[in-house]
């Protein structure tokens, strides 16, 4: 019976919030009145978040990975797509004007209507009935959620954050109400991430849970330390973020055993595995989220030999594939296993290890943030070399082999976009990015090219005059 309650409230007001939405930004329902309790306004942070599509283009942007289908001779006639422009490269493309039905327009979307439950429970919890305990966790969650989700916009519609230019730089627009009478104006990029960081403070982080959860979908403080680690990381405050990220690996240190994939024959990361701080998907299919990535020449090159995944399943439908080729690149790989369900836009224990230890090698304890890379690698290397008991290695030979593993890991989350962001305003780790589609060609993309910064939707833009394009 309660389950039925439960899924008629959650039905009542997704369809209010479908018929009276804010057409600037599409979020935020009216009527919310009726969820005057605190175990109402709880079922709205009790849903299973998934941001649409997976990274796939951003991967594509960083030279991770290429579209799967259709093949690249295809791909590059034509030429007024977005998939086009990522890429061979090519700044001409009008981007802004072909959003429509797009992944940028998806992203987008996905972002800003999953944001409308957060401000509806930071909204009505304070003069909800309830014990104060419950109502100041689930405030608390969903700030640190809001701050989550902006955090990921304002990394793909806007520059990286650099400290001396961020106030002149152009934001989004940040959602912190449900009043659909105020249009929601961008601001710029340094009040978007002091906004972040106030909806991940201290403060916020102490009335969550002091522990993880058990439920993927829910977190603990994890998360919280989490987000405010990869915020200040982002931002370049790499002494802030190592502080953080061993806060969240003191309350979850958990790593995936990848070395299971030698006696199961396939790579299995369950829902509820308990590296994951909070799961956010991407596929809502029966497919999973690494299903049909294309791994480009390149980063094959950067497996190292005894990888789990791709050197232990044989099963050419369960894992890595050159079977595809003629859609991708000989020296490719695809991954074809359908089941497995990844963490594309979410943070897991691995993303602290390795925040570590780049803060680490950074400071120039370099045995130690390599340590902090071995320990991943424990568990996805069969007798790896360990790089922490080497004495010899300067910075930018640590930081080589930390760049190498850590794209890696993240293959198809937005975590190597996001990184190549931010080294690309660095001079010694700035790169140029070079697609060799070999017979069709060489594309190169700059650090400072516009293609790294997403444009607006134009239904957002058209709705919004203060969204202009930040490139």
């Amino acid at each position: 019976m309660m389950k039925k309650y439960i899924a008629l409230l959650l039905m009542m007001v997704m369809l209010v919030g479908t018929t009276s939405c804010d057409k600037q930004l599409e979020i935020v329902p009216k009527g919310e009145s009726t969820l005057s309790n605190l175990n109402d306004l709880e079922t709205l942070l009790n849903q299973q978040f998934r941001l649409y599509p997976a990274p796939n283009e951003l991967d594509i942007l960083a030279g991770v990975q290429l579209k799967s289908y259709p093949a690249i001779s295809q791909q590059l006639t034509e030429t007024n797509t977005f998939n086009y422009a990522l890429l061979s490269g090519d700044e001409s493309v009008d981007r802004a004007n072909i959003t429509d039905g797009s992944d940028c327009e998806r992203m987008y979307e996905s972002i800003y209507k999953i944001m409308r439950n957060f401000n509806i429970v930071i909204t009505k919890a304070p003069e909800a009935s309830g014990d104060d305990a419950t109502r100041q966790r689930i405030i608390a969650e969903a700030k640190v959620l809001r701050a989550w989700f902006h955090f990921l916009a304002v990394n793909i519609f806007a520059e990286q954050y650099d400290e001396a230019t961020a106030a002149q730089k152009g934001g989004i627009a940040y959602v912190d109400n449900i009043n659909n009478a105020e249009q929601k104006k961008k601001i710029s990029l340094a009040e978007v991430y002091e906004k972040i960081l106030v909806d991940c403070s201290d403060e916020v982080i102490a009335c969550l849970k002091p522990s993880t959860v058990k439920t993927c979908y829910r977190f603990g403080s994890d998360f919280g330390y989490g987000v405010r680690a990869r915020v200040l990381f982002q931002m370049k405050r790499y002494d802030e973020a190592l502080v953080y990220a061993n806060k969240a690996l003191s309350v979850n240190s958990q790593i995936e055993d990848r070395s299971t994939a030698m006696t199961a024959g396939k790579w299995v990361a369950p829902y509820d595995a308990d590296n994951n701080y909070l799961l956010i998907n991407s596929d809502g299919s029966n497919l999973g989220d690494m299903y049909s990535v294309a791994v480009t020449p390149e980063v094959v090159k950067m497996f190292e030999y005894g990888d789990y995944v791709k050197d232990c399943i044989y099963d050419p439908m369960e894992g890595w594939s050159d079977i595809y080729n003629d859609y991708t690149l000989p020296d490719a790989l695809m991954f074809v296993g359908a089941d497995l369900r990844f963490n594309t836009w979410g943070l897991r224990s691995e993303s602290m290890y390795y925040i570590a230890a780049e803060c680490l090698i950074r400071s120039g304890k370099i045995s130690e943030g390599m340590a902090k890379l071995d320990a991943v690698r424990l568990n996805r290397i069969y007798s790896p070399e360990l790089y922490s008991s080497r004495t010899d290695l300067t910075e930018a030979e640590a930081m080589e082999i930390y760049q190498r593993c850590r794209t890696v890991e993240f293959i198809n989350t937005f975590e190597n976009f996001f990184d190549r962001k931010r080294w690309n305003t660095e001079e010694k780790y700035k790169k140029v990015i070079v697609h060799d589609l070999q017979e069709y060609g060489k594309f190169t993309i700059a650090p400072d090219s516009k293609l790294w910064v997403y444009p607006f939707p134009t239904k957002a833009s058209k709705m919004n005059s203060s969204l202009t394009n930040n490139y």
